[in-house]
């Protein structure tokens, strides 16, 4: 478990990415045991400012007995995806202050001192706000909203939750609609890959389905270089 020794302490980044986790979120646990390290996965629940973080005790009818690994001073490795513009893997040690089985099966985690993150990406996205509309396979307009990264194989895309009532579906097909300036508009067939929101907007990873030659020109045409 040495994957915090590069750095140690928060930086304001740091807290920007932690505090990116809301409800519901996934959370990869790697849990020490006397016998062995396990891989399980919760969910996240919550946290108080900087004091503490709450997550659900993990099924054990899924991942098996974990008693011997999640108590009350022992430390495990925390991991989550960070879906925003760079896309990251982030990981941090915490202890385990609380285990709780009743009024609901939680657990609480000492505040991370510190973080690591991995990048997921293997090219390079453009910071973009374009102004975009969804469509549906059929042409029916789904969302209004901007386009915030964008490359060769795919974007992330937010929209007004005041605008909207839902978000889009997982694996869903769309089209994205953006204008070309002195052309028609443009339109990218794409797979919705993931979803998640906050108090005042819809975000969504979508996977283009054409080519990357294909979309490289259509992003020379609106002048995307990056």
């Amino acid at each position: 478990m040495a994957i915090l020794k590069e750095k140690v302490g928060l930086t304001n980044e740091d807290l920007r990415k932690l505090r990116s986790l809301h409800p519901g979120m996934n959370l990869d646990l790697q849990v020490k045991t006397p016998t062995a390290v396990k891989r399980v996965r919760t969910e996240f629940v919550g946290m108080d400012g900087t004091r503490f973080l709450i997550m659900k005790y993990p099924d054990e009818a899924k991942w098996g007995n974990l008693r011997d690994g999640i108590y009350t001073d022992n430390h495990m490795i925390v991991r989550f995806i960070l879906e925003d513009e760079a896309g990251e893997i982030i990981a941090f040690k915490s202890k385990v202050i609380l285990v709780l089985s009743k009024p609901a099966n939680l657990v609480f985690l000492s505040f991370p001192l510190a973080i690591q993150s991995h990048g997921l990406r293997s090219e390079k996205r453009a910071q973009t706000h374009i102004a975009m509309k969804i469509l549906s396979e059929n042409g029916t307009e789904l969302a209004v909203g901007h386009i915030l990264d964008i490359s060769n194989s795919g974007c992330r895309i937010g929209f007004d939750r005041t605008r909207h009532q839902a978000g889009l579906k997982v694996r869903e097909m769309v089209r994205v609609m953006v204008k070309n300036p002195g052309e028609g508009p443009v339109e990218l067939p794409a797979q919705v890959m993931n979803a998640k929101n906050d108090e005042g907007h819809f975000y969504h990873g979508l996977k283009f389905e054409k080519s990357a030659e294909e979309v490289e020109k259509l992003l020379e045409q609106l002048m995307i270089v990056y």
